[in-house]
């Protein structure tokens, strides 16, 4: 298979709103560089290429990539494939292969009433592309992307991107954080930690060094329904209350709202990130949402960032309690 040469465009086109705020949502304070759209020298592209993770490191990771057409307009269960490769100066090594899985959603936010009732919005449509990729060292790296939607092909276009030697949140395999976070009896109602509609109880009935001691595996969610960036913090939530109701009786389920509450309904926050809370700096997150698994040693056995399907936490939670 013949090497492709890409030209490297700073700055990527125009890309939709839902889109734009995930990956900003995600990618935090990327630099401009990292998000540069690199094409093939035809320069006839007709898609444009987003990466969606806030940090992709040495290692296993769960890459993940959002499409828009040349009209502006997110292309969403696509079949969609990934060439990698390593970037030295002029040199692009060619590094694997991979075919990802599209998964689709809705976007939602709660809005939380000056009477304190909360309502659920909905906020379009939104997708991503996912694979699992193995990066064997730090620097440079593009993707090449093909994809074909009801027959149309799309393609091929590529997006550059930065991997770390180490991530900033919590390594898979690493100590989880014992974070003392609020549960229900630190708070006269529960909608004080809580944004979603509705808040499960259950999972603000420990604290996560509680539950990352406890023997038990435990499933430990940073999301924010009502503040969330990209506004995928609800459907990521719904996915875990889902994960509850199977696995509620022999797992431990801890949801902890990223930022300050109480604060931000004051609006005493500049930014959302001055209000963050010990835990989210603890664990390093980036971004929000996330989904941690902890094994019942208390390590770190899985991580999720932004979209994730009921069907990927379910694989690795059984893998957790059968393994």
């Amino acid at each position: 298979m013949s090497t492709p040469r890409f030209t490297l465009k700073v700055g990527a086109a125009p890309a939709s709103a839902i889109l734009l705020a995930l990956v900003a949502a995600c990618t935090g304070g990327r630099d401009e560089g990292d998000s540069s759209v690199i094409t093939p020298s035809t320069e006839d592209s007709q898609v444009t290429a987003l990466v969606v993770n806030s940090e992709l490191v040495v290692g296993e990771n769960r890459f993940m990539i959002g499409l828009l057409s040349a009209e502006n307009e997110e292309i969403t269960g696509a079949q969609v494939g990934f060439r990698f490769f390593k970037l030295e100066g002029e040199e692009q090594e060619p590094r694997g292969e991979a075919e990802a899985t599209p998964i689709a959603l809705e976007k939602s936010y709660t809005e939380i009433h000056e009477d304190g009732t909360v309502e659920t919005h909905s906020a379009g449509e939104s997708g991503v592309y996912v694979a699992t990729v193995q990066f064997d060292e730090a620097g440079t790296w593009a993707v090449e992307i093909t994809a074909s939607a009801d027959g149309t092909p799309y393609g091929p276009i590529g997006t550059a991107f930065s991997v770390l030697d180490e991530a900033s949140t919590i390594a898979v395999g690493a100590p989880a954080p014992r974070s003392e976070t609020l549960t229900l009896d630190d708070v006269a109602d529960v909608a004080e930690i809580d944004t979603s509609d509705p808040p499960i109880p259950e999972m603000h009935t420990m604290t996560i060094a509680e539950a990352v001691t406890s023997g038990r595996p435990s499933v430990i969610v940073f999301a924010t329904p009502a503040y969330c960036v990209s506004r995928i913090c609800g459907p990521t939530k719904d996915v875990v209350d889902d994960l509850f109701q199977q696995y509620g009786d022999r797992v431990n389920f801890v949801h902890v709202e990223p930022y300050d509450v109480p604060r931000v309904r004051r609006g005493e926050c500049p930014n959302l990130g001055a209000c963050a809370v010990s835990a989210a700096v603890e664990w390093g997150l980036p971004s929000e949402p996330w989904v941690f698994l902890v094994d019942a040693d208390g390590n770190v056995a899985a991580k999720f960032e932004a979209v994730v399907t009921l069907d990927e936490l379910k694989q690795a939670l059984e893998s957790l309690l059968t393994g």
